[in-house]
């Protein structure tokens, strides 16, 4: 396995929405993956409210998943169907290594 890293970053608003979707996807249920609430920064961040642009940034779930290539992209295409549009980023990097200890 060639494992790679997909972090997705959500608009809270959906986080429930794609975490259910992300664990209906068999391969992306049984690796697991991790959420979190984080701050967006940047003169192309999208607001969602007058309050995010008074306080300067947007808040956002990033959910990040280690798997093969291969499943990453298939749990894309099962997002991007249901979710495109609705203002998911994503990226997808190489893991030269994965372990346990």
């Amino acid at each position: 396995m060639s494992a790679m890293v997909l972090t997705l970053l959500v608009p809270v608003a959906l986080k429930d929405e794609v975490i259910a979707a992300m664990l209906s996807h068999e391969p992306t249920a049984r690796v697991g993956f991790t959420a979190r609430e984080v701050e967006g920064y940047g003169r192309d961040v999208d607001y969602d409210s007058v309050v995010e642009q008074v306080r300067g940034h947007t808040l956002s779930v990033e959910i990040v998943v280690t798997a093969d290539d291969a499943e990453l992209r298939g749990l894309l295409d099962t997002i991007g169907d249901e979710f495109g549009g609705r203002g998911l980023r994503w990226r997808i990097v190489p893991a030269p290594a994965v372990g346990t200890l």
